[in-house]
């Protein structure tokens, strides 16, 4: 008799979502976050997400900055395929930033105010995470795509 085993992901760190509605294009959100931001967003390979109800695999346009001292990682991922939404229950947002990772609630707070500050964001605020279905496995999913298009690390030496 064949046994099934379950394995659950546990993620430890912690995942700040802030929703953002803009109608300008993804480079040009990114620009401007990285302006207002010390951030380096850069453009990365679309995130392909399958979605089961349609039997369609769609793309949503994906910028990322990892800083390896803090083990925070930062994206900014499109709402928006012609064909669907990643989050159809988020309909009003058009991105989503995500930070993988602990950070403070000043942080936090100097995030959503300088994404505020960006002319034509007509919208910007903290999502709970806990509201999106299956987040930890959309960020699992995020990280892995995001560690197959690295090149690999140089050689460390000490």
């Amino acid at each position: 008799m064949a046994r099934k085993f379950k394995v659950e992901a546990n993620i430890p760190s912690e995942i700040f979502t802030i929703n953002i509605a803009c109608q300008k294009p993804d480079y040009w959100i990114a620009y401007k976050i990285n302006e207002i931001l010390p951030f380096n967003l850069t453009r990365t390979d679309d995130f392909k997400v399958y979605h089961h109800s349609r039997d369609i695999t769609l793309k949503y346009s994906l910028f990322y900055h990892h800083i390896p001292d803090t083990r925070l990682t930062y994206y900014l991922i499109s709402n928006h395929n012609p064909e669907g939404k990643l989050f159809p229950a988020q309909k009003t947002s058009d991105y989503f930033y995500l930070v993988s990772g602990t950070i403070s609630e000043s942080e936090k707070h100097k995030i959503l105010n300088g994404i505020k500050k960006i002319p034509f964001v007509l919208a910007a605020y903290n999502q709970n995470s806990g509201s999106f279905k299956n987040i930890e496995e959309f960020i699992a999913e995020l990280e892995l795509q995001v560690i197959e298009k690295k090149p690999n690390p140089p050689d460390i030496m000490i």
